[in-house]
């Protein structure tokens, strides 16, 4: 069996939304969120499309047709991973905002908490990056409606910053957006547990190094005045951080 990878939705997985003439008993949810870690491990190693239930089944000793009493397709694995992931990332939006403060501070959190939760449910945050596109329809409408505001956060951070002089006013929010959003997310490209730094020093190490970079260098002289930065800073308001 896979090394356990929960996370603190699991409960509320599929099959407490699937008709069931009896609620489902502590050993069906435990063999679920088996069957979920045992999919994560399998479409990690082999990919989704190459992957089939029988694959899953066969790894966890149930017949494929005792599949279909927790999921209806092979989709419902990917698609409760990357909700499970989602999930996390709207917790440490959340907490992000919760810590107040300047919006260098709350970038630091967003980036520590992203990098942190890496540990925890590392394979499933492989298969989500690697095979979410996989989704279909609404499901793929949702994470990436999900993921564009969280994609958002961080740009209104980054404006905020250059608003209140935490941050260059003379760097393009777009541009350091996407590159810090692409650090963060390409930790498991690369990182080994055992060969490489714990994963909360590399979190610390990444925010020291994204902070710095955002603040100016000393004698910086800017070219735009003050008044012209707080306008093109109104053009994207903060959000409230909205769940789900």
């Amino acid at each position: 069996m896979p090394d356990a990878q929960r996370h603190p939705t699991a409960e509320a997985s599929p099959v407490t939304r699937r008709s069931r003439v009896r609620p489902p008993s502590a050993h069906a949810l435990e063999r679920e969120q088996e069957i979920y870690n045992v999919a994560a491990e399998i479409f990690q190693r082999k990919g989704y499309a190459a992957t089939t239930l029988q694959d899953i089944a066969d790894a966890v000793g149930l017949l494929k047709g005792s599949l279909y009493y927790y999921i209806d397709s092979k989709e419902d694995l990917l698609y409760y991973i990357t909700r499970v992931i989602h999930e996390g990332a709207t917790a440490n939006r959340l907490a992000a905002e919760a810590v107040g403060g300047r919006p260098d501070e709350r970038l630091r959190a967003l980036m520590e908490g992203h990098l942190n939760a890496f540990d925890t449910l590392r394979t499933w945050i492989q298969v989500f990056y690697t095979e979410y596109g996989s989704l279909k329809g609404e499901r793929r409408r949702e994470i990436m409606a999900e993921r564009r505001r969280y994609e958002q956060y961080v740009d209104d951070l980054l404006h905020e910053g250059q608003a209140d002089g935490s941050f260059c006013p003379d760097l393009d929010p777009r541009i350091l957006g996407n590159a810090i959003l692409t650090m963060v997310n390409s930790v498991f490209m690369w990182h080994k547990p055992g060969r490489d730094e714990p994963v909360e020093r590399i979190a610390k190490a990444y925010a020291d190094f994204a902070l710095a970079g955002l603040r100016c260098p000393p004698g910086h002289v800017h070219p735009a005045p003050v008044a012209k930065r707080a306008a093109v800073a109104k053009r994207a308001p903060r959000r409230t951080p909205v769940a789900g």
